[in-house]
């Protein structure tokens, strides 16, 4: 259904509350490590984090590519995070080629690299990518201010975007 793009908030929020927090908190209800209003800010923060990056690799990991397929969100015609950005960005600028590529699921890759290539050009790449640093220091921190966990800040190292070999858009 094509009725609008969803606020990037709500989409947020979906990821933090419903989707991929609703299993993090699973397993976290299990770890009193944390009291409940502390523990669910800390699942949130790495739900969205989660979320974020796994959209950010279904456009631009080669390594996801090759395992995976090549722009599934596009062929899907998923409303992630970063594509609704780049369309937030496009309709600023009175644009709309990205919605239009969404709403054809093209298994063309020319076309999903066309996507990326506009994604990149509107500068989602680069924010995302600084969303998800910020995400991963906050994360850090919070490690740190919980009195620390090994093995979470090895997963949030493992997840790091800088770890992401990113597919050339040339």
């Amino acid at each position: 259904n094509w009725r609008g793009v969803p606020v990037v908030d709500r989409l947020e929020a979906v990821v933090s509350t419903q989707s991929t927090g609703f299993l993090f908190r699973t397993k976290h209800s299990t770890d009193q490590r944390f009291d409940k209003k502390s523990g669910h800010a800390f699942i949130a923060t790495f739900s969205r984090m989660f979320q974020i990056r796994d959209d950010f690799c279904n456009l631009w990991d080669s390594k996801y590519a090759a395992n995976k397929s090549y722009c599934e969100d596009l062929t899907e015609g998923k409303f992630s995070w970063v594509i609704v950005q780049g369309i937030l960005k496009e309709q600023q600028a009175g644009r709309s080629q990205i919605i239009a590529i969404l709403k054809q699921r093209t298994t063309d890759d020319a076309i999903k690299k066309h996507c990326c290539k506009l994604l990149e050009s509107l500068g989602v790449l680069a924010e995302t990518r600084e969303t998800l640093l910020e995400l991963e220091a906050d994360m850090h921190r919070q490690i740190d201010y919980f009195g620390g966990n090994e093995l979470f800040s090895k997963i949030v190292d493992q997840l790091s975007i800088r770890r992401v070999d990113i597919i050339p858009s040339s």
